[in-house]
């Protein structure tokens, strides 16, 4: 490697990736006597190293935890404790102590949550629960810090984990008490808590009536409302009717429908492929229900089917394919043939 480029690398990528040149590092840094802050601006090829006080006494300086990721992370002296640059004012730090690696910490008055208050927390009962975003002390429950004033404590449960309810997912029903569910910080009203019970995360139901987030589904029929097994949970349907994101979905039989793999489904009428952008399912025009079958998947995130008449790659019929011979490549889905040609992403050609 020529000199120039190996000094480009170690003084440009290298600073971003790992800690930089003159081994300087992001966070915190005692230097003659002063406690330090670096941040680097800039990316993994180009930037400059900003630096500011945090305090001019280093006598005392205990760094809790180094910044990681967007977290600043935590420092104390004998009398101040630190976020990243910044003094949090009012904290305690004689009592002042991390309470895991994830930006959590308290001190005898206070819980903090990356650095901000937890208004109304208490310290000594305090704790992250299952869902990393929700914690909860002796008196509330708390959503990304904000308290969710809990009618009934002793009854309140939360119903699911953090792959099935994550933060980013909408309608999600992940706790309830007696009296009510919640989706994100907003309580509902439970009409009839004994039989209240959560269908595919973002759906429940009780012996009255049908919920789908923080609403009720109106018209939707309790008594025989289910899934339909989907991944994404927004598939149901009760006796009448087939419902996606809270909507029915028109045309959609609802004794016979089924949900297939990539996208397609079809009952006793139609075959149809389902997008997973906000438009309604397309039907399959002139498909074949009674002999529509999957064939295997593409790596555009849908995939192959067929029926007696015609081939499928996602919603569009391959001109010309021949239904009874045709078959996916084993090492490349993208590639299939039958006894006529050979197909790349549905299109006849190698």
């Amino acid at each position: 490697m020529k000199p120039t480029v190996r000094a480009f690398l170690t003084c440009t990528l290298l600073p971003f990736l790992f800690g930089g040149c003159g081994n300087k590092q992001e966070g915190y840094e005692v230097r003659s006597g002063k406690v330090m802050w670096n941040t680097w601006r800039g990316d993994g090829l180009n930037g400059t190293w900003s630096e500011g006080v945090v305090t001019e006494d280093a006598n005392g300086f205990e760094i809790l935890q180094q910044k990681t990721g967007n977290m600043n992370g935590y420092a104390k002296n004998t009398q101040s404790v630190f976020y990243g640059p910044n003094t949090l004012e009012g904290a305690d730090a004689k009592t002042f102590k991390l309470m895991d690696d994830a930006g959590m910490a308290r001190d005898a008055k206070h819980v903090y949550d990356w650095g901000t208050v937890i208004k109304g927390a208490d310290p000594e009962s305090f704790q992250r629960t299952t869902l990393g975003y929700v914690g909860r002390d002796k008196n509330d429950y708390f959503y990304d810090g904000e308290p969710l004033h809990v009618r009934d404590m002793a009854s309140f449960k939360i119903l699911q984990d953090a792959a099935a309810c994550s933060r980013d997912k909408k309608h999600c029903i992940w706790a309830r008490d007696k009296f009510d569910y919640y989706v994100e910080k907003q309580a509902n009203p439970i009409a009839d808590s004994k039989g209240f019970q959560v269908v595919q995360s973002v759906y429940a139901k009780d012996a009255k009536q049908v919920y789908y987030g923080n609403s009720v589904l109106s018209g939707a029929d309790a008594a025989t409302f289910q899934g339909l097994g989907d991944t994404s949970g927004e598939f149901t349907k009760d006796a009448r009717r087939v419902y996606r994101r809270g909507e029915p979905v028109e045309g959609w039989d609802a004794a016979t429908i089924q949900l297939l793999d990539f996208s397609y489904a079809k009952d006793r009428k139609h075959a149809y492929f389902r997008l997973e952008s906000s438009n309604a399912p397309l039907i399959l025009a002139g498909a074949d229900a009674r002999t529509f079958e999957v064939i295997g998947p593409s790596s555009k995130g849908f995939g192959y089917a067929r029926d007696a008449k015609q081939v499928y790659y996602g919603a569009e019929a391959i001109p010309g394919a021949d239904p009874a011979t045709f078959v996916l490549d084993a090492k490349d889905t993208e590639k299939a043939s039958d006894k006529h040609r050979q197909y790349h992403y549905g299109r006849p050609g190698n």
